[in-house]
């Protein structure tokens, strides 16, 4: 037998209940999307917080690359400088002729029956030696064997070109004592005589053709 729900209460309170029942919902609803509003502030809260964070380390780390390119850049500064003088130097030392050089050089090459008694530096690398030679050694052998050794030797040092003999003369040897060859030397005399020389050469560096220009040269005995 189905039963029949019949409900005593007058119609005003049963309005009364649904309208409180859908108040409650309402509030609920509210409630829900208050946590909902919370949270989603929270959670963008919490980014931006992060945000800041990574902003911070960004503007630090920044900070810290402008101090190493302002270094950079200080170097960049002193090595222009550096440069700069390094080529002047250059410039400079490309310009200047190493005299001693060329004198070491020289006295190397000189053969034991030769001695300069002048050495002269004229324009464009231009040299002009005077000298004398023992002629009639035991080493050195008859005439004007000494002086062709002499200008063989020029010919062959590195920066020398155009070795010319201007003259050679056979001389008998003034007596008393002269600056020339050594004691051990001059004890092997066969017969007394000198010859006196002019030679000629040009250094290639300084030369007409050379490729760097040469410094001013004055005329000069060395």
């Amino acid at each position: 037998m189905d039963r029949v729900s019949i409900n005593l209460l007058p119609k005003e309170v049963l309005e009364k209940r649904k309208s409180e029942q859908q108040l409650a919902f309402m509030l609920l609803g509210v409630v829900v999307m208050v946590i909902l509003l919370i949270s989603v502030y929270g959670f963008n809260f919490v980014r931006i917080i992060q945000e800041q964070t990574d902003l911070e380390i960004i503007k630090a780390e920044n900070s810290r690359v402008q101090v190493e390119i302002a270094k950079i850049g200080d170097f960049e500064k002193v090595r222009s400088l550096v440069e700069q003088r390094q080529n002047l130097i250059n410039t400079i030392t490309s310009k200047k002729y190493s005299w001693s050089r060329l004198l070491n050089n020289i006295s190397l090459i000189v053969p034991n029956e030769i001695w300069l008694t002048r050495l002269e530096v004229e324009e464009e690398g231009k040299l002009s030696f005077s000298g004398k030679a023992l002629a009639g050694t035991k080493t050195s052998g008859i005439g004007h064997k000494p002086v062709a050794k002499w200008l063989v030797h020029m010919s062959e040092l590195s920066d020398i070109e155009d070795v010319w003999l201007t003259t050679s003369k056979k001389r008998a040897a003034d007596p008393g004592p002269e600056v020339g060859p050594s004691l051990s030397t001059t004890a092997s005399l066969d017969q007394s005589s000198t010859v006196e020389f002019e030679s000629r050469a040009v250094i290639k560096s300084l030369g007409a053709n050379a490729s760097s220009p040469a410094p001013p040269v004055s005329g000069g005995k060395i």
